[in-house]
């Protein structure tokens, strides 16, 4: 299997570019950041080719992904999470910013990779808890992770004829460098993160490498039969 997977510098990314060279598969991870993405490449020989990307801007993504390999397995992983209350006096800039990398980026890329998609084709989008649910500060997030769900399940009617799987993943807290931002953002890291975790049945964050597993399990021949899907991880926090 080839994977194009983004935002694959950090966190969830990260963590399925490990698992899925470690299968044997052929990733191409992008991101924003080139210094990590060396790394990984590094780390995991020939089975991982890597490029920095920003997924926001168009040109770039059809330059970089129109005439490439074919995959078979699209991950769209990039994403960025901002703080704002809709009358702050950046939220406006903050929604834009969002928007951009958070929904136009997923969209951007799937019309870049989707006409070398063969039949069999799987292409996951990790959105959130907050694709689902609502909180104080993150509407601009919240909104682009509900688009989100909105654009697989309208693609997973649309390819479904081609043999191509879409679905979502809806992680909850999850132990990455952006859940500690924003436990960071409340003044008090430590509290916060006790607090999240108290609401967490299972009373801890769920690991990068869990999400992967269940990435890597949509992506797998046995879920041919899954489609439209808006997968919770979230230790059962919420189960919208």
């Amino acid at each position: 299997m080839r994977a194009l997977i983004t935002g694959a510098g950090s966190g969830i990314g990260e963590a399925l570019v490990a698992r899925m060279a470690a299968a044997g598969d052929e990733v191409i991870a992008v991101g924003r950041r080139a210094e990590p993405l060396l790394a990984l490449a590094k780390a995991h020989g020939d089975r991982v080719s890597a490029f920095p990307l920003d997924v926001a801007d168009e040109a770039a993504v059809t330059a970089k992904l129109s005439d490439g390999p074919a995959v078979d397995a699209l991950i769209l992983n990039a994403g960025i999470c901002r703080t704002a209350n809709v009358d702050d006096p950046e939220s406006a800039a903050i929604w834009r910013e969002v928007m951009a990398i958070n929904l136009d980026g997923p969209f951007h890329v799937i019309r870049a990779v989707l006409p070398r998609m063969a039949s069999g084709g799987r292409i996951v989008a990790v959105s959130s808890g907050l694709g689902k649910l609502g909180r104080d500060g993150k509407a601009a997030y919240a909104a682009s992770k509900h688009g989100l769900l909105g654009l697989v399940k309208c693609l997973a009617h649309e390819l479904a004829p081609r043999g191509i799987t879409v679905n979502a993943v809806c992680p909850g807290w999850v132990d990455t460098p952006m859940a500690e931002r924003d436990l960071v953002e409340t003044g008090d890291p430590v509290a916060a993160r006790a607090a999240a975790e108290a609401a967490i049945p299972i009373g801890r964050f769920v690991q990068p490498g869990e999400v992967a597993a269940l990435i890597a399990w949509l992506c797998s021949k046995e879920a041919a039969a899954v489609t439209g899907q808006a997968y919770n991880i979230s230790g059962g926090e919420f189960f919208a």
